[in-house]
């Protein structure tokens, strides 16, 4: 059985990309748009919320803790930050027992576009050898929210698909607001409004941490 030991880290956190005018409305049959290979579509950056949550303790400093572009230089250098952070947690998990709980990363829809999009810009700036990229990326234990969403919230859908993050948030945390579709993320960072994009980010992520300590609540099971 696994152990969770004081010790254990949980990351979420939350991406921004850039897609080129000319790809956003672009028929490809799939409903994310950005694909990190191609040419033009940058990575903004992202908030980052690192904890030992059986601490209370928060290591990001500060709590929420912003990589972007505009502030680092460039993508390359904002991918270097976000290394970092994988790396970090990867150093200090190789201190635990086998039957330890494995580091977590969990976010809203992180499965499907921020994980591989962090594994694939690590890989295209080389900022290690694949094989060290993937033990430091890949050997996380991945908890996508709107995944494990699913189970949670009433549906009719004809079969398991994920949910979305405004779903989550209208469920777990009613007393929200409701918040744009990703898409104005483009449209903000052409009129370079980057206080606007980081400001969205972070409230996201603070969503998220909200989301991840009442779905867990949630799920206890009670004598």
């Amino acid at each position: 059985m696994v152990k969770f030991p004081t010790s254990t880290e949980l990351l979420i956190f939350d991406l921004e990309a850039y897609v080129p005018e000319a790809d956003r409305k672009r028929k490809t049959g799939a409903s994310l748009a950005v694909n990190p290979f191609k040419e033009g579509h940058t990575l903004l950056g992202g908030v980052f919320h690192l904890s030992r949550p059986r601490l209370g303790e928060v290591l990001t400093k500060p709590e929420f803790e912003h990589h972007w572009v505009w502030d680092e230089g460039d993508e390359a250098e904002v991918i270097s930050s976000i290394y970092k952070i994988f790396s970090g947690m990867r150093k200090r998990a190789a201190l635990k027992k086998q039957h330890h709980a494995d580091p977590v990363v969990s976010g809203v829809g992180i499965s499907m576009f921020d994980m591989p999009c962090i594994l694939s810009k690590c890989l295209a700036y080389e900022v290690d050898s694949p094989d060290e990229i993937y033990e430091t990326i890949c050997k996380c234990r991945f908890v996508d929210m709107a995944v494990a969403g699913i189970g949670f919230i009433p549906s009719n859908s004809p079969m398991l698909y994920p949910r979305t993050h405004n779903a989550l948030a209208d469920f777990f945390i009613p007393e929200r607001d409701k918040k744009p579709t990703g898409k104005v993320v483009w449209e903000m960072a052409d009129e370079k409004d980057y206080d606007g994009i980081s400001n969205r980010c972070e409230g996201e992520v603070r969503e998220m941490v909200t989301l991840a300590k009442r779905m867990l609540e949630k799920s206890q099971v009670t004598e």
